[in-house]
């Protein structure tokens, strides 16, 4: 169960694929008090639409989109965002920048029409300068990936991913604080259909900076959503 008293001198944050309509799911995340919350799958809101936080959102959906909230301070979109990386959004805020991430992999060029790209890889290189600052906490989201779909066919597989992101200092903070391997993990951030029997680990926090690590319950979270939040508490 996740835990809504947040750690004095800490950041708190989530990712949560809401799975459609983030208006009447709002005070359930906002119960977690997060600081940051990138979440998938939710509609095209006002910048100011929600109390005490800030939305920024990108999408060509005007129901399911990238959302990231920003909660107790400011934020702006960074200056290299690419819209035609399906869906990748840089955000500069008062508790550091991060990359929030709703992946859609290959079906970026079967659902989009245009330049358009979706794989984690080829946006690790166009955000590289980005993920690269100090500043930046971190690539945190929905990347619907999972190394044990790889395929030593493409360039694009999620262990390249991985190690990239490790050459920039980036781990996940899962796999970091449970000591699993990846694609062998115990908890699951998806259940397709809504099966408790069918689940898959394919939300992550790579971070600079790592904390306590919560993954929602099945139980709690089912009714709302076939993905489970994912929390981390970094210290400051």
């Amino acid at each position: 169960m996740l835990s809504v008293k947040r750690p004095v001198e800490s950041m708190r944050l989530i990712t949560w694929n809401c799975n459609l309509n983030l208006k009447s799911k709002f005070e359930k995340i906002e119960s977690l008090s997060p600081h940051i919350v990138v979440i998938q799958e939710c509609e095209h809101l006002p910048k100011d639409y929600f109390p005490n936080a800030t939305y920024y959102w990108t999408g060509r959906n005007e129901k399911k989109g990238l959302g990231i909230l920003i909660f107790e301070g400011s934020g702006s979109v960074d200056s290299g965002f690419n819209e035609g990386l399906i869906y990748y959004l840089p955000i500069h805020s008062d508790f550091g920048s991060i990359l929030g991430v709703w992946s859609f992999n290959h079906r970026a060029k079967q659902r989009f029409t245009g330049e358009v790209e979706g794989h984690i890889v080829p946006a690790i290189a166009h955000y590289k300068e980005f993920l690269e600052k100090e500043s930046t906490i971190g690539i945190v989201g929905d990347f619907n990936n999972s190394v044990i779909w790889d395929k030593t066919s493409t360039k694009h597989t999620f262990s390249n991913a991985i190690h990239q992101l490790s050459e920039m200092g980036f781990e996940s903070a899962y796999h970091k604080m449970f000591a699993e391997d990846f694609g062998e993990e115990k908890l699951s951030t998806l259940f397709h259909t809504k099966n408790a029997d069918k689940g898959y680990h394919i939300d992550y926090l790579f971070l600079r900076h790592h904390g306590e690590v919560t993954v929602g319950d099945f139980q709690d979270w089912i009714k709302y959503s076939d993905h489970m939040p994912m929390m981390v508490d970094i210290n400051l």
